[in-house]
């Protein structure tokens, strides 16, 4: 059985090598994140040549997804590499670049001091360390620490009730944006967006650079939540990055906003990926808790197109088990979740026709045995949207579109291939049964639901549904 939530990993030194990478992918991963907050611009260029040469070797369509670093906020170095912070302790946090000790240090961000105001918390390295701000001068802010710890250089430093007015977009993400567009990747996730302008602003850099990389918004913020209709509606489709968001919000709501995160995202027609500390544990041990593979199932009942391994498979001991096991638990409970779940209606941005021609497929799902529903698309957009019908089948899309056909790899249900459109609508049927026989998704006998348009390969013209038996 061919599982049909898809799998992100994220490339990084455990897992750059092409071999490595060919591992990932005969493993179950489907979409490869490169995080440009890590890495040199040349090792992130080899970890992407390599992508391609394992998609070339192996035939099969690979995404590639660049993750840009945003504003994120940290501590400035320390003194020794690190200090400890005892409760009730008072630290000043300076304007200006300093050295870190006990009594003062600063962070990667001047004007954070004209941000904060007494009475609000600060956020340092995950939430392991608390402070409350208690005084605000021109060059400072004297705080109280109120949970303390060892705080390290580099240290991520978060204001769950401080809105800065910063750009979503640093001049490294800028830079990082033209190097994206020359390289050709498949989708661009954006950290830190908090409103649909900063994806406005993000696409309209893609689009001066000749890009159509597919814009993901990272929800982290609890402003991108409140906005999240807006967000959904200019973004191409949405991260809940549980990491950060984890940190700005109270932690029992999380699960309560992927929820709600994952519904608006199968309403507005754009795939969702649950991230972050999915399968932690195996950074370091071969196999992960029982509360870990019960996250990632509630994933898939949470209707998300992807799950995500970050550290697990860029810097874990066991990167591609890390990809296999997630690939178990997904095909285990995609068994019980096609035993459960009924199909769901599609989005409200569907148009007519496609509403008529999913609620036909439904239909003959409920009366025939269908082995695979096989849809001609020239952009992907038709294959898009089905999939988030949530067919007990298969979808397998043709389409001749190299780039169409890898960004579908991140698509629910989605079996992406790439091959010359028909040059009669005669060949459809024909075309479709062959591929669908190469795919193992149908062998012959059985019956598969073929979609395709008049005339072949006019985008927007999907119109016609046959019901197919494979030869």
């Amino acid at each position: 059985m061919k599982i049909r939530t898809k799998i992100v990993a994220t490339i990084g030194p455990a897992s750059g090598e092409a071999q490595t990478i060919r591992r990932l992918a005969e493993a179950g991963c489907d979409v490869f994140r490169i995080n440009l907050s890590h890495g040199t611009p040349e090792q992130l260029g080899q970890y992407l040549a390599n992508i391609r040469q394992v998609e070339r070797e192996l035939g099969e369509p690979m995404a590639a997804m660049a993750d840009l670093c945003g504003p994120k906020i940290r501590v400035g170095p320390i003194d020794g590499g690190s200090v400890l912070l005892p409760e009730g302790h008072r630290l000043r946090i300076e304007r200006e670049p300093v050295v870190g000790t006990v009594e003062r240090i600063s962070t990667t961000l001047r004007e954070l001091v004209d941000a904060l105001k007494p009475g609000q918390g600060i956020l340092l390295d995950d939430g392991k360390l608390r402070l409350s701000v208690q005084e605000v001068s021109g060059d400072a802010a004297v705080c109280r620490v109120e949970r303390g710890g060892v705080l390290a250089s580099g240290k991520g430093v978060n204001l769950p009730h401080t809105e800065l007015a910063l750009s979503a977009l640093t001049e490294k993400d800028r830079h990082d944006v033209r190097w994206i567009a020359e390289r050709g990747l498949d989708y661009v996730a954006m950290s830190f967006v908090r409103s649909a302008a900063d994806v406005q602003e993000l696409r309209g850099l893609l689009g001066e650079a000749s890009c159509g990389a597919s814009v993901i918004a990272k929800i982290e913020k609890p402003e991108a939540l409140d906005r999240i209709g807006d967000v959904l509606e200019a973004a191409d489709g949405v991260m809940v990055a549980r990491g950060d968001l984890g940190v700005e919000m109270d932690l029992p709501a999380v699960p309560v906003a992927q929820k709600r995160i994952a519904q608006l995202a199968h309403q507005a027609g754009k795939p969702c990926i649950i991230a972050t500390q999915m399968l932690e544990t195996m950074t370091t041990s071969p196999t992960p808790t029982r509360a870990e593979v019960s996250d990632v199932a509630n994933a898939v009942l949470d209707h998300a197109d992807a799950v995500m391994l970050s550290g697990e498979t860029a810097v874990g001991k066991y990167p591609v088990q890390a990809v296999a096991m997630m690939n178990q638990i997904v095909r285990a409970i995609q068994e019980y979740h096609d035993q459960t779940a009924v199909s769901l209606s599609l989005p409200t941005s569907a148009n007519r026709t496609m509403q008529a021609i999913a609620g036909a497929v439904r239909e003959v799902l409920a009366v025939e045995q269908i082995a695979a529903v096989a849809v001609f698309t020239l952009t992907g957009a038709t294959a898009a949207l089905l999939a988030k019908a949530r067919l007990r089948c298969p979808i397998l899309a043709i389409s001749p579109d190299l780039p169409a056909v890898r960004r579908l790899c991140l698509y629910y249900g989605v079996d992406a291939f790439r091959a010359d459109a028909p040059p009669h609508t005669r060949h459809v049927l024909d075309i479709a049964g062959r591929f669908a026989l190469q795919r193992k998704l149908a062998r012959r006998g059985e019956k598969i639901v073929v979609i395709s348009g008049r005339p072949i390969g006019t985008p927007g013209k999907t119109n016609t549904l046959v019901v197919h038996t494979v030869a």
